[in-house]
């Protein structure tokens, strides 16, 4: 019993012997892989930084990469392979000019007498490269603004741009901004165009500055060559502009002018609302002057021949004189365009600088004095009724003493007065200065309706001889009687 366990211990003994062995070498393994891992880690980094150094070194004398200059590729390449490219560019160089109709144009190196110089700006650009930072490079592109110098004479090119087909006025379209205008029933965005009118300064400038850096084409178009229009459709002038145009759309003005309605619709309005080249909304003051002329010119009566039938059923007819329609003009102009700026319908009468009775063709009313200059005779007729009729005497038929023809108004009455002429050049004093009982004026040249008991008699052929100043001369009583129911106002017509 004593033996196995003795056995036993000297097993166990054993054993823990051959585990401390084992575990000695495995950490000696993993020490001796540590240091191999490390090693090789220290030759790679040794490597790289080598291979690095030698990158730093290389752009010492080269470009980065990814570096352009004036446009062209020069990554990894030294000043004097650059210089060699400029030098080679020289031979045969030319520029074309891609334009925005699809034309293109050519400038050819050789009529400029173009010529590279060598200069010290390349060399600059790799002076001031921070070489050890050259892996920037690999993510970030480098474009360097040079000044390559070229020299070309100078004339002979501006001689060849002047020359170029798409500098001839002919070829040169100005560009339309977009603006409101109107469909039909409202106003609507006109999209902009693009011309082909040429930015003199900004197009030599990009030509001289392709032709420094040896740079075969010039697209007009994205260099921005071209004049633009000022607004496109997207602008927010030209959106403000349409939406103020569309609100005077509502400003329609009907005129009440007798049974006949004169409307103005949004067609009307739309000529006469416009946008100036800044995008202000404005009225054409031209088109409704001219609207405004053309309905008083429909619609006046003043002075306009009118056709009648006399109390005695005499077809007849009169022209001239100052009474009637007629449109304050001026008035109504600023009116009309205070009406569309409100942008709400409108219904009311035109602005009157002078009104009438009626709107009917004879615009006097029912109630006015009649005056037959043919056969001497006068009526006042009040409500469509003679009230009134006597024989009279009128103006002695001389340029200077006819009574007028037309159709008048009178401006007032007096009773009694005293008429005074004009005054006699050879005497300085009137020609004549009468008192009358009864005096009514219808004409600002001072004729009138008044008793003449000087007169024989009246009617007939008395006034070829005894004829008056060209006033109305009348019975007395006669005249009592319509001084009694004439008033200012009312209208006088005077007829052959």
């Amino acid at each position: 019993m004593q033996l196995k366990q003795n056995a036993k211990n000297s097993s166990g003994s054993h054993s823990a012997k051959q585990n401390h062995q084992k575990n000695g070498k495995s950490s000696e393994k993993k020490e001796q892989m540590k240091k191999k891992v490390l090693f090789i880690a220290g030759g790679i980094l040794g490597a790289a930084a080598l291979v690095y150094l030698g990158f730093a070194f290389y752009f010492t004398k080269h470009f980065y990469f990814n570096t352009t200059i004036n446009g062209n590729d020069f990554s990894g390449k030294t000043v004097k392979e650059a210089e060699s490219y400029m030098e080679k560019q020289v031979q045969g160089y030319t520029l074309t000019l891609k334009e925005n109709d699809g034309g293109t144009e050519v400038i050819g190196g050789e009529d400029i007498s173009l010529e590279y110089l060598p200069g010290k700006e390349l060399e600059k650009i790799v002076k001031d490269q921070n070489a050890f930072l050259w892996i920037r490079a690999l993510f970030q592109k480098g474009s360097a603004e040079a000044k390559v110098d070229v020299q070309y004479d100078e004339a002979a090119l501006d001689a060849l741009i002047s020359g170029l087909q798409c500098m001839k006025p002919e070829n040169q379209t100005p560009s339309v901004s977009a603006k409101p205008t109107f469909d039909g029933n409202t106003f609507v965005i006109t999209k902009e165009v693009e011309g082909t009118q040429l930015d003199q300064e900004i197009f030599r400038q990009k030509i001289k500055e392709k032709i420094s850096g040896f740079q075969h084409e010039v697209d007009l178009e994205k260099e921005g060559c071209y004049l633009k229009p000022k607004f496109t459709e997207d602008s927010p002038e030209v959106v403000a502009a349409r939406d103020k145009m569309n609100s005077y759309l509502g400003g329609t003005v009907t005129y009440q002018m007798g049974a006949t309605p004169e409307g103005i619709d949004k067609a009307k309005l739309a000529e006469w609302i416009t946008v100036d080249e800044n995008m202000n909304v404005t009225f054409t003051t031209d088109g409704i002057s001219a609207y405004v002329r053309d309905l008083a010119s429909r619609y006046d009566t003043v002075g306009k021949t009118r056709n009648f039938t006399t109390p005695t059923g005499k077809a007849a007819t009169v022209s001239g004189g100052t009474y009637g329609w007629s449109i304050d003009e001026p008035a109504e102009i600023e009116q009309l365009k205070a009406d569309i700026a409100g942008g709400k319908p409108v219904q009311r009468e035109p602005i009157y600088e002078k009104r009438a009775a009626s709107f009917d063709a004879t615009d006097w009313g029912n109630t006015y004095a009649e005056v037959d200059l043919s056969t001497q005779h006068m009526w006042y007729i009040q409500n469509g009724n003679v009230v009134l009729e006597t024989d009279i005497v009128s103006g002695l038929p001389t340029p200077d003493r006819i009574t007028p023809e037309g159709v008048y108004d009178v401006l007032y009455k007096e009773s009694p007065s005293i008429l005074v002429g004009e005054n006699d050049p050879e005497t300085g004093e009137p020609i004549y200065k009468q008192e009358v009982r009864y005096w009514m004026q219808f004409t600002w040249s001072g004729v009138g309706f008044h008793d003449a008991d000087w007169q024989p008699a009246f009617g007939g052929s008395l006034y070829q001889s005894a004829g008056s100043h060209g006033c109305i001369n009348m019975p007395i009583d006669k005249a009592g009687q319509l001084l009694n129911l004439i008033s200012a106002g009312v209208p006088v017509i005077c007829h052959y």
